[in-house]
């Protein structure tokens, strides 16, 4: 009995003792169980962009080599590029935000292009440039509507005297910008409180976009002066100031009030054909064009000559729509937004929409905080201005560009 017993006990307790050993060794072997692949979450901005990859594909492959090499980006447009109501048109401004992010992500290669039209600016914009008594910016008033001149289509000209004009700038290198004309001085220049050398601007004809280099500074804060030391007019365009040879530089060039037609003459060619050509351009006009009642084939004209003479120079080209400003603006804005994608067929370039990033409609997009406030004041709150955004619509804006140009 006994036998049959543990015969009985064996037979059942030798099943389960494999299975103990079975799953021992199971637990004692590598995990093998597959890892759940990772979703790369694409960013929701891209929507805003069209014919992007194709269009900037030049550009976009420059990007993947900015460890060793600088990728440059021209921004041309109006107040809305330069960044008007914000809080501080530097920084804040759209073209602000979309720097400083490319920047942190492919390399800082410097502030780029600091036009001189910043000294005819209110210290709400926080200006680098700060102009003497009585020095005057050519270019910088709503008035004039054909280009005076310079790299960035303004000057600063003295009033024939002592007078400096200064420059608050961050890097190691910079390229001061002047012109010259039949009735110009001289002027000294210093740096740091260190006199660095001396700029002609007496010239036999009327000549833009010289340049004299300052190079290995320290990569601080530093002030440059130019003093005039003749009683004749000294004319500034700007300065580029850089801290690296890889990375992202951006220049701005954008003034109030203006529109493509502005730039786009062969006059200013002629000036910017003295400048490398850059990576990539992008272009935004309209909002002036559309509140004076331009007729859209002639703002599409306009834009497209921008587009043929910065492809004819090798650069990617991308055109920024604006926001929809209020229908006491204007009341054909659709049809400006149309002609832009017209133009990106036809040239194969890329397009950012930020009038369907707004909505396409002013007053949702009010609602949302995105406008700016009132004239002349600089606090970036929603409210009562009817074009600009505030710091809240210019960060969108800038986010959208920075998310489709990366």
């Amino acid at each position: 009995m006994k036998k049959n017993l543990l015969i009985i006990i064996s037979i059942i307790t030798i099943p389960f003792i494999m299975l103990f050993i079975h799953l021992s060794k199971k637990t004692n072997l590598p995990n093998k169980t597959k890892e759940t692949p990772k979703i790369v979450q694409e960013s929701p901005y891209k929507k805003y962009g069209y014919n992007i990859n194709v269009g900037l594909s030049k550009y976009k492959n420059a990007l993947k080599k900015t460890n060793t090499q600088k990728v440059t980006i021209y921004c041309i447009g109006e107040s809305n590029m330069r960044g008007e109501y914000s809080s501080d048109e530097v920084n804040k401004s759209w073209v602000g935000i979309m720097k400083s992010s490319l920047q942190n992500q492919y390399g800082n290669a410097g502030e780029g292009f600091i036009n001189i039209y910043e000294g005819a600016l209110p210290p709400g914009t926080k200006p680098r440039w700060t102009l003497g008594q009585n020095w005057s910016v050519s270019g910088a008033l709503n008035t004039i509507t054909s280009n005076v001149g310079g790299f960035g289509g303004c000057l600063g000209v003295s009033p024939k005297n002592a007078t400096p004009a200064t420059l608050a700038f961050t890097g190691t290198n910079l390229d001061l910008l002047y012109s010259k004309s039949p009735i110009g001085g001289t002027a000294e220049v210093t740096i740091d409180g260190t006199k660095v050398g001396t700029i002609n601007c007496l010239g036999e004809i009327l000549s833009f976009s010289h340049k004299i280099s300052y190079s290995n500074l320290n990569n601080t804060n530093h002030t440059l002066v130019v003093t005039p030391t003749t009683k004749s007019k000294i004319y500034i365009e700007g300065a580029i100031a850089s801290s690296n040879t890889t990375g992202i530089e951006v220049d701005k060039i954008a003034i109030s009030s203006k529109g493509a037609n502005y730039f786009s003459n062969d006059f200013t060619k002629k000036i910017w054909d003295l400048a490398p050509a850059p990576d990539l351009v992008l272009i935004s006009f309209g909002l002036n064009e559309s509140g004076s009642h331009v007729p859209v084939e002639n703002y599409k004209t306009n834009i497209t000559t921008l587009v043929t003479y910065w492809q004819g120079r090798g650069s990617n080209v991308c055109l920024v729509t604006n926001q929809k400003p209020a229908d006491s603006w204007t009341t054909n804005w659709p049809a400006y937004i149309n002609a832009l994608y017209e133009i990106s067929n036809t040239y194969n370039i890329g397009l950012i929409d930020i009038y369907k990033a707004y909505f396409e409609d002013y007053t949702e997009a009010q609602k949302q905080g995105l406008f700016g406030m009132k004239i002349n004041d600089y606090s970036g709150g929603s409210g009562t201005n009817t074009a600009h955004p505030s710091d809240k619509g210019y960060k969108y804006i800038g986010d959208i560009i920075y998310e489709n140009l990366k």
